[in-house]
């Protein structure tokens, strides 16, 4: 954690010469991902899963940023010779509002539907449900139109489908990510 700190006020003080604000009327996109693998210790049980988070939005004034987020999932897992899937795609609202420093704070809700496919018995199970994510981070330009940015906060997830016992029906923590953002058209 203090690496991690130390990395955001090392990119906070390298890019402030190129700080600027974001001006109403430009299109920014973005997106990050995660890739988590799980060997259970003292078993045979692995898990792995790979989410994408692709976002656009649209300053309606400046610094202040409206967009939709998508949230695409897959996940596996393996134990014993049983083996289960899962996938799923959800959409929504997002909001960030970036402060002149590269600060930002970030808000977005997804809903959608996925699936299960059960091995064991040979089951496919469709789902409903809803993410949402609260953050702050920071904008490190990288280039003019170019930014990595670091976030940290907290989410929640939420199964409307009780019936479906493997499925954690209501969830939240802490989360770590990192993504870019392109500056599509940058109003002057």
């Amino acid at each position: 954690m203090k690496k991690l700190f130390l990395l955001l006020i090392i990119c906070g003080l390298s890019s402030t010469a190129f700080s600027q604000f974001l001006k109403k009327g430009s299109i920014i996109g973005g997106g990050s991902f995660q890739f988590q693998t799980t060997k259970y210790k003292d078993s045979d049980s692995k898990s792995h899963s790979l989410s994408i988070m692709p976002w656009a939005g649209y300053l309606i004034i400046d610094n202040l940023v409206l967009g939709t987020s998508f949230d695409i999932s897959s996940s596996g897992s393996k134990s014993s010779g049983y083996k289960s899937s899962s996938n799923g795609i959800s959409v929504g609202p997002m909001v960030r509002y970036y402060l002149d420093q590269g600060l930002f704070f970030s808000g977005q809700y997804t809903f959608g539907s996925g699936k299960i496919k059960d091995d064991f018995t040979n089951s496919t199970t469709k789902f409903n449900y809803s993410i949402y994510r609260l953050g702050v981070g920071y904008a490190a330009r990288i280039t003019d139109t170019v930014l990595f940015e670091p976030t940290i906060g907290y989410y929640g997830v939420s199964n409307g489908d009780n019936t479906y016992s493997g499925l954690n029906n209501n969830s939240s923590g802490l989360f770590i990510s990192g993504g870019f953002t392109i500056i599509l058209k940058n109003v002057q």
